[in-house]
């Protein structure tokens, strides 16, 4: 991990109070009241991509404790394997 990495993993341990799968199979993240969903969806997405350690896409929603702000995100895998499971590559 790079120091901007460390840095970004600092704030979103700071600020994620809990992260689950639904049984949709998205992730859901809730962060603390009066930090930026917007923010933190960008934050994790990029944190997921970087470390590509999940070999499917998905969706993933952000909310604040109050459930007063929500944001969306994909995660693309990019993974190989990926594309041949879906017949993307021959």
């Amino acid at each position: 991990m790079t120091r901007t990495d460390n840095d970004l993993q600092k704030k979103l341990d700071q600020g994620i109070v809990e992260s689950t799968w639904t049984e949709n199979g998205e992730l859901s993240y809730v962060i603390q009241d009066g930090l930026n969903v917007e923010d933190y969806a960008r934050i994790i997405k990029a944190m997921l991509e970087s470390q590509n350690e999940i070999a499917h896409d998905f969706w993933a929603t952000v909310t604040n404790e109050s459930k007063t702000s929500s944001a969306r995100f994909q995660y693309k895998s990019g993974w190989f394997l990926e594309g041949l499971a879906n017949g993307d590559i021959l």
